[in-house]
């Protein structure tokens, strides 16, 4: 039987994840940085290579968000120069994993061990890939994410948005922040919860004309799934699986689908990371939202 990838879609950077076989839960490390995205949406809707150029990272990840019993596979290849002059050839490490996902979850695999020489300049590939006779893709996105040393940068990152005078967040369930990953500008990027920063502009939202705004984005109900269906960032283009209507008891109710659903931190989940869906309203403090 077919299985849908309906979404194997963008990444936030946690500690390692894919094991051989099954694949389960993720531990979180430092909030990371975007270094890049590739969409399946093009000639092979069931791959996609993330390439970028970093210096100094102290760690680089590859993560997203599946369906259950969906096989990955992902390999990568690290080529890093250090820093200083005593080290004339790169120094490369290589690695790579296949699995099977046990149930639908953000998974997220460490590219480990980066070489000696991460301390310079690192050139990084990963190829990740899903069979095409276990799916039916609706296509997918993969983000390649990197935490910073002191001196980090990532030719492959998206330029920085301008910053705001102030964050302006929308706090939700135990107080935490509806949270952009990685700060990105690109589309189809994860929209998590995420430990509220008085000063991070992951965090910054702005309610205008009935939509939800982040670097020009709109929060949006991927493909209009419906309940249960995962939040992004997409081109605001007036659709209403992007427009949301502020309700008394603090819900946020999406347009589409007869207004049934609300913007949902699902199981009430408190860990960092966890991206946000649509789900049946409720009137349940998962569902509790404040406004910029």
């Amino acid at each position: 039987m077919m299985r849908g990838i309906r979404r194997l879609v963008v990444y936030t950077a946690v500690s390692g994840l894919l094991a051989a076989g099954a694949i389960g839960a993720t531990m979180e490390v430092a909030h990371a940085n975007f270094a890049a995205l590739c969409d399946g949406n093009s000639s092979n809707s069931y791959a996609c290579t993330l390439q970028a150029n970093i210096s100094d990272p102290t760690d680089i990840s590859v993560s997203g968000t599946v369906d259950a019993d969906e096989d990955i596979a992902l390999t990568w290849t690290i080529s890093c120069t250090d820093n200083s002059t005593t080290v004339t050839q790169p120094q490369v490490t290589t690695g790579g994993i296949t699995g099977e996902v046990t149930t639908a979850a953000a998974v997220t695999q460490d590219l480990t061990p980066l070489p000696s020489t991460a301390d310079g300049q690192c050139a990084v590939t990963a190829n990740v890939s899903v069979p095409s006779t276990d799916t039916t893709p609706a296509g997918f996105s993969a983000n390649l994410d990197y935490t910073p040393g002191t001196s980090a940068t990532a030719s492959a990152s998206p330029g920085p948005s301008p910053v705001p005078a102030s964050v302006h967040p929308i706090k939700g369930f135990d107080g935490k922040c509806v949270d952009d990953n990685g700060n990105s500008s690109a589309n189809r990027a994860k929209v998590q919860i995420w430990s509220c920063g008085a000063n991070d502009q992951a965090e910054n939202w702005k309610f205008s004309s009935n939509e939800l705004i982040h670097n020009g984005k709109c929060l949006n109900d991927q493909g209009n799934a419906g309940s249960g269906g995962h939040v992004i960032l997409y081109s605001c283009n007036g659709g209403s699986n992007e427009k949301w209507s502020e309700l008394a008891n603090g819900e946020l109710k999406l347009k589409s689908h007869n207004g049934a659903l609300c913007l949902d931190d699902p199981r009430s989940s408190t860990k960092n990371g966890t991206q946000l869906i649509v789900y049946t309203c409720h009137d349940t403090a998962n569902q509790k939202w404040s406004l910029p």
